[in-house]
């Protein structure tokens, strides 16, 4: 039963903008609403505004709104029995809730609804409205889907265009003040993230890294963003000023938007309707090389990589880990060798044990001192930088084109011999089949014959392919990225083994019984590659 029309309704305002309605300009202004609804309680004598409520920038697949709750809260308390929005898709875009409040919710505590431009008034409904509103909720939401489906094919396309689609950027980039969409260097910031790998570099741990910067009053990444004027809220701070952490120093390390790469789109909503963001397989990132100037090498970014995977161990007393922590092995368990300290006569020694043997799960039970395995190891890089320079050293002699010219030419004279070869080849080998059918030869010499012209042809055709590779080669000294050689040319006149030496430099080392070591370097396949190139060329000068 309809309520008498003397009655009067206190009413409150319910204005909602969002992202979606960002292209109507004026027409859904938060302005424009309150100004219709005003208009309309001016002229109503039935009606009086005693509160407004407005989510400004909530879309309307959502009622989890700040705005609207408060509203809820006031028509709970008996502050007001009335709501007024300027249509139905202020009040919500979501079919089945939006109907939920219209049809239930709001009837259920006597609160009338109106609805401006829809001409919807819970007072005076008629039978028409049974139908109309619950078709233009159906709108309002099938409005709310196709704008989403738009939406997920606008980001991914600015996402495979290398675009930067993110509300703030990562900490030592910032967005250009020319495209929203590019990100560029913050110097000042991009200062401390080199410093982070740097340290994590020369044998920091994370939480040592953060306990460094927070000490030396370097701002925390959301601190910086607000120092910086940025809107910036993070759901980790807890403080009035946030510190450092590993978490913060592990994402910088893990991250490489810090060697130019995007990698967006790793998590997503199912859709328009649920908004708890969830991973995605790393198949389905959306990851653009080269996407912006880096702040870091790859070769740094790659060395910080495999130190996070050695989850190098550091004692209390020190800051940093030991040169050879995580990289040192025994070549006969292949465990982990560790530090181990031992006194004897009041004095101490250093050593490198296997803790295989300590597990009973090696026999040999070898262990290495300390100063004397490091002076091994740095033997071994000096002598592995030797090698690498002198090889540029030759390198940089063989820069007389005419050589090259000359190399080219005798190749392809040999390259048209073997074609001749073998077009001669299978011409005998098709030329058996004939003197098969005619009988002159027999099926078995047939067959004999034909397996040995095929090994001839195979044969020719290796040899092709050699002498393709050596026409590769000829010009391999332009060819070869020698950018790796500058890790081992800047430690030319190293003098003392330290942790950011090793790990740039080394990516294994064994110890066997006898006191032996092998080591992998990093860069070995450049390096084969570099050592194939000048043994060839040098073959090649001296025939």
């Amino acid at each position: 039963m309809a309520r008498p029309k003397s009655k009067i309704y206190y009413a409150v305002a319910y204005l909602r903008l969002s992202r979606e309605d960002g292209d109507k300009g004026e027409s859904n202004s938060i302005t424009n609403q309150k100004k219709l609804i005003q208009e309309y309680v001016s002229k109503s004598k039935d009606i009086k505004l005693v509160g407004e409520f407005q989510d400004d920038g909530f879309t309307g697949t959502n009622f989890n709104r700040p705005g609207f709750q408060n509203l809820m809260e006031m028509l709970e308390k008996g502050k007001a029995d009335c709501v007024i929005v300027k249509d139905l898709s202020r009040l919500g875009r979501d079919y089945i809730e939006t109907g939920k409040y219209i049809e239930k919710v709001f009837p259920s505590m006597g609160v009338r609804f109106i609805a401006l431009n829809d001409n919807v008034d819970s007072l005076n409904r008629d039978a028409s409205d049974e139908i109309v509103i619950p078709f233009k909720n159906l709108i309002n939401d099938s409005y709310c889907r196709e704008l989403s489906n738009k939406l997920r094919i606008q980001y991914r396309t600015q996402r495979k265009n290398g675009e930067f689609i993110g509300n703030f950027a990562c900490f030592g980039y910032m967005k250009s003040p020319d495209d929203k969409h590019k990100l560029i260097i913050d110097e000042e910031a991009a200062q401390v993230v080199r410093l982070i790998y740097a340290k994590r570099i020369e044998g920091y741990s994370c939480k040592n890294i953060a306990g460094y910067l927070n000490t030396m009053g370097f701002l925390s990444p959301s601190d910086y963003k607000v120092s910086k004027g940025h809107n910036y809220k993070c759901g980790f701070k807890q403080n009035t000023v946030s510190k450092w952490g590993d978490k913060q120093v592990r994402r910088i390390l893990t991250n490489r938007v810090y060697v130019g790469d995007l990698e967006q789109g790793k998590r997503g909503t199912p859709n328009y309707k649920i908004k708890k963001m969830q991973e995605k397989k790393k198949e389905d990132w959306i990851i653009v090389k080269g996407a912006h100037d880096p702040i870091v090498s790859e070769e740094t970014f790659d060395t910080v990589q495999k130190i996070m995977q050695m989850d190098a161990y550091t004692a209390p007393s020190k800051e940093t880990a030991y040169p050879l922590c995580g990289i040192l092995f025994c070549a006969d368990c292949h465990s982990t060798m560790y530090k181990r300290k031992v006194v004897r006569r009041g004095k101490e020694f250093n050593y490198y044990v296997c803790i295989g043997y300590r597990k009973k799960i090696c026999s040999s039970g070898h262990s290495m001192e300390m100063n004397r395995l490091h002076e091994k190891v740095l033997n071994a890089i000096r002598l592995q930088t030797h090698l690498i320079l002198e090889m540029e050293e030759f390198l940089n002699t063989v820069n007389d084109e005419v050589f090259f010219d000359m190399k080219l030419k005798r190749l392809k004279v040999q390259e048209n011999e073997m074609l001749a070869q073998l077009e001669q080849q299978r011409e005998f080998r098709m030329k058996l089949y004939e003197n098969r059918v005619e009988g002159m030869i027999t099926d078995d010499e047939y067959f004999y014959m034909r397996e040995k012209y095929s090994d001839k042809i195979e044969e020719t055709m290796e040899i092709l392919k050699r002498i393709e590779e050596e026409k590769d080669l000829a010009f391999s000294k332009k060819k070869i990225d020698l950018a790796w050689m500058d890790s081992f040319k800047e430690n030319r006149n190293v003098t003392e083994l330290t942790r950011e030496l090793v790990v740039t430099l080394i990516d294994r080392i064994e110890v066997s019984a006898d006191k032996s070591i092998e080591i992998t370097f990093r860069f070995k396949d450049e390096f084969k590659q570099l050592k194939e190139c000048v043994d060839k060329l040098k073959e090649d000068m001296a025939g």
